[in-house]
């Protein structure tokens, strides 16, 4: 957007006021669709901006959506989101809030041993779910947005696979996606290459494995200079991968991926250029 379109907004409307440019969402969004295989979903991550006509944009572009709260999956509904197309992903919560989150019908995600074991012993393969791992991977554009490294409080040790394996076991649980995070502002695009092999690797216990989740953690540039995630390279790094891990092991194995602040916050909305 033009500097004189929004001082044009600001007159009509006064200040402080929001602009967001659906253009530019889109066009961050058609680069990740032909970046990577067709059958590639993106989940947008909505904690990056909640507003709901953005949401229902988002919605027409055809992504789907990661919610981190109950309420965020209430925002989903009504934006025009159906169930299966939106992850409920959260963190430190009891039973009852993703038993609500059941209730809609959405893609659950779990992310602790205790609450991986109560819903086990309460459902058991009643209800598909996901489980949240954490890769000890350090990733990340610095300490306080890595979520993958062996302190962070997001997602179930690769290390406690075994207590993932007996709950597995004894509950009969249906586990039919593995998800990760390793952080935000991920500079170095072959991070999500070492945590899809360690994916790959753990696949081979779930039987029941449809997808694959990398979260996200793109990078996006906010001024001049600044470096941006080559999702074009990194599509074709992954589907490469995907080929040679399909031929290892004919798992056909959907992949998915969670870009927040890549869709709806770079450098042609929020830019220096924009605030001169």
């Amino acid at each position: 957007m033009k500097n004189q379109q929004l001082l044009d907004i600001a007159n009509e409307f006064g200040t402080p006021v929001y602009v967001y440019d659906a253009n530019s969402i889109q066009v961050q969004y058609e680069k990740l669709k032909t970046s990577f295989n067709d059958s590639t979903r993106f989940f947008y991550a909505c904690k990056a901006l909640t507003n709901i006509n953005i949401l229902k944009y988002i919605q027409q572009l055809g992504a789907n959506l990661d919610c981190v709260s109950i309420n965020e999956v209430k925002l989903g509904l009504k934006a025009g989101f159906t169930p299966e197309r939106i992850l409920f992903t959260p963190n430190c919560v009891d039973l009852a809030e993703i038993e609500e989150a059941m209730s809609f019908g959405v893609h659950i995600n779990i992310d602790n041993i205790s609450i991986l074991e109560q819903f086990g012993n309460k459902y058991g393969n009643s209800y598909p779910i996901f489980i949240r791992i954490n890769p000890h991977i350090y990733a990340g554009g610095n300490h306080k947005i890595s979520t993958g490294h062996i302190d962070s409080k997001f997602g179930i040790s690769i290390h406690q696979m075994r207590h993932i394996e007996r709950i597995m076991k004894s509950t009969n649980l249906l586990v039919e996606g593995l998800h990760m995070h390793t952080g935000s502002e991920i500079k170095d695009a072959d991070v999500f290459l070492q945590g899809l092999e360690i994916m790959f690797e753990l696949s081979e216990q779930f039987p029941d494995l449809k997808y694959i989740d990398m979260g996200s953690g793109f990078k996006v540039p906010y001024q001049d200079g600044d470096m941006e995630t080559d999702v074009k390279s990194l599509g074709k790094k992954v589907e490469k991968a995907f080929e040679g891990f399909k031929q290892e092991s004919a798992k056909a194995l959907e992949l998915w991926f969670e870009p927040g602040k890549y869709l709806v916050s770079n450098q042609d909305i929020f830019g220096k250029s924009q605030c001169d």
